[in-house]
């Protein structure tokens, strides 16, 4: 009885150890099997962003972006004394607990910005100015008969066309109404259908401040107004009352903002002057309401340009009251000076920095011939515009670009006041 049982016992002994062998190799089956299959599900997740990765250290950091902490660079490269206080780039206690991101390859900058978007951001902005126009009867036939090619040759017109903004003095009326002012020598008037012109050049601003506007009175002024009005074409410098007349003409090019203003500094009649309740144009004898309003311009805008009809008729060197005024423009906030009524060319300089160009002479004037210029002012950096000369004259009644101006720029060289005029047109200070 007693051997059955212990054979019985060392039976069930027995079945135990080979389920206990087969337990473990269960066991170490399930874990070779298990622990692959677990480590993929965690890198799964973490891969899917479930788990966050662990910030790297301050030096890690500086090595990946390039930059120590105590750098405070901006994302360029330039030296930024403020980047620690506006954004971020210093931190301490390495929480960047300002905005709650972490950016471990400093790129965030660099990554939100649209390369090609940056590229157009600040392109070159041409504005081209030209001097007196006034529409003669000869320049009106030749007009009717072959369009406005008869009065510009094609590259002169594709330069006034394609400027980003054209901007010229009219020296005269649009209107069939009125008669001569009495006593003077000189009077011109256009009728208003001519203002298509005007458009057919690309004119986009002129200014209607000078001593022919108002030759056939106040109302062949009004219909200049309504005549531009009419064709969408800005005026400055002259307005149906004194608000208007002395308000800038404000334009936004390629994300940069210009305020133009026009102004007379030569009047034959103070009758001609806007009031509160009279159309006229906008006078700069006292320069004060000029000035003011030229610094309150520039606090809303990234240009001031004021285009003013100054000077004495075929004198080629500027009155000291020029070179007075235009230095009081640029201390109110002008960054480009452009003037008129000589008819012919003067000379330049720079005041501060900005240009001051004190005839363009004749452009389109009357029968009248000889050198001239369309002036193109190119704005890139956001300062001052750089300054290049297009030098024409009118060939057989056209318009056309001179081939050789070296004997005019040597000219305008010493004419100018510490300003050379270069080979290719552009101006440099001395």
């Amino acid at each position: 009885m007693r051997r059955r049982t212990a054979s019985r016992s060392a039976s069930l002994c027995g079945n135990e150890v080979i389920a206990l062998k087969n337990f473990i190799k269960g066991m170490g089956i399930g874990i070779c099997i298990g622990i692959p299959l677990l480590l993929a599900v965690l890198f799964g997740l973490k891969a899917a962003g479930v788990f966050p990765s662990l910030p790297q250290n301050d030096a890690a950091q500086a090595e990946t972006d390039g930059k120590t902490p105590e750098d405070g660079a901006d994302a360029d490269g330039d030296a930024d004394p403020d980047a620690a206080a506006t954004d971020g780039s210093a931190d301490p206690d390495g929480s960047g607990s300002d905005d709650g991101a972490s950016d471990p390859d400093g790129s965030d900058a660099e990554i939100s910005k649209d390369p090609e978007a940056a590229a157009q951001a600040d392109p070159d902005t041409i504005l081209a100015f030209a001097g007196d126009v006034m529409f003669s009867e000869q320049y009106l036939a030749a007009y009717d008969q072959s369009g406005v090619s008869a009065l510009a040759d094609a590259e002169m017109l594709s330069r006034m066309q394609e400027a980003d903004l054209f901007l010229l003095n009219e020296e005269f009326p649009f209107s069939l109404r009125g008669e001569p002012m009495a006593d003077k020598q000189f009077t011109f008037r256009t009728d208003p259908k001519y203002v298509r012109i005007f458009q057919e050049l690309g004119a986009d601003i002129v200014t209607v401040a000078n001593n022919h506007s108002l030759d056939f009175g106040r109302d062949a002024f009004c219909d200049t107004l309504d005549a531009l009005d009419s064709a969408g074409i800005a005026r400055a410098g002259g307005g149906f009352d004194l608000a208007e007349a002395s308000s800038p003409v404000v334009r936004t090019v390629n994300g940069q903002t210009f305020a133009v203003f026009g102004a007379t500094r030569v009047s034959p009649s103070y009758d001609w002057y806007a009031t509160d309740s009279q159309a006229g144009i906008f006078q700069t004898y006292d320069p004060a309401r000029l000035n003011a309003a030229i610094g309150e311009a520039r606090k809303t805008s990234d240009h001031v340009i004021v285009f003013v009809h100054w000077g004495i008729e075929r004198n080629e060197t500027p009155e000291e009251y020029q070179r007075t005024l235009a230095q009081g423009y640029i201390d109110a906030g002008a960054d480009l000076v452009v003037g008129c009524h000589p008819h012919v060319l003067q000379g330049f300089e720079y005041y501060k920095g900005a240009p001051i160009i004190y005839s363009l002479g004749n452009y389109l004037f009357g029968n009248r011939t000889g050198d001239t210029l369309l002036l193109e002012a190119d704005y890139t950096d956001g300062g001052a515009p750089a300054i290049r000369l297009v030098p024409c004259r009118r060939v057989d009644g056209v318009l056309s670009r001179i081939g050789d101006p070296s004997a005019l720029y040597e000219k305008l060289t010493q004419l100018s006041y510490g300003v050379t005029v270069n080979e290719d047109g552009t101006l440099s200070a001395q």
